[in-house]
């Protein structure tokens, strides 16, 4: 049974931008192009019945195009042991308002997220003995990416595999155009 998860794709151009910041380092795992992507909301397991009932709640999302924008860099975890090396979002409302009406969408299938929401593409995953990250921060401070356009919601299936998960789209759901 997949794991599930509601997100955005992202654009070649921005892709290809996040792929460049990969620097070697103890413990860091970076993502692959066909991994980058911006998570809304982990749904997890579901059996196939449910998981076409969510499908088909999600049709009924009424939220329109926006303006997209990477830009700053983070990280989960403690300064000693960091788990999760990601890039931000520049003005996340659109995002937050959009993870609202989703979770109230798929609340019958999904009990609500009690972590606050950090909209984010994860970049590397840390390992044990990753070291510290600050080199990288400090060096990417700065980052901020060309904006696009969202124009669709994707739910997403994760199958894990060697290598790290492989994700592929189940459903794409078109953002309504300004």
């Amino acid at each position: 049974m997949p794991r599930l998860f509601i997100g955005l794709e992202l654009p070649a151009a921005q892709t290809q931008a996040l792929l460049a910041l990969a620097e070697p380092g103890p413990g860091l795992r970076w993502q692959s192009a066909a991994q980058l992507h911006l998570t809304l909301r982990f749904i997890g397991e579901l059996p196939d019945a449910p998981t076409a009932q969510l499908a088909e709640a999600l049709q009924r999302l009424q939220a329109s195009a926006f303006t997209l924008q990477v830009g700053g860099v983070g990280y989960f975890g403690s300064p000693q042991r960091p788990s999760i090396l990601w890039a931000g979002v520049v003005a996340p409302a659109p995002l937050q308002a959009l993870r609202e009406q989703i979770d109230l969408l798929i609340s019958p299938w999904c009990a609500a997220d009690p972590q606050r929401f950090v909209p984010h593409v994860t970049l590397a995953r840390c390992g044990s003995e990753c070291g510290s990250l600050q080199p990288f921060l400090q060096a990417q401070r700065g980052l901020l990416l060309a904006p696009w356009q969202v124009t669709e919601l994707c739910l997403f299936a994760s199958d894990a595999g060697q290598g790290g998960s492989r994700y592929s789209v189940l459903v794409r759901y078109p953002l309504e155009s300004k």
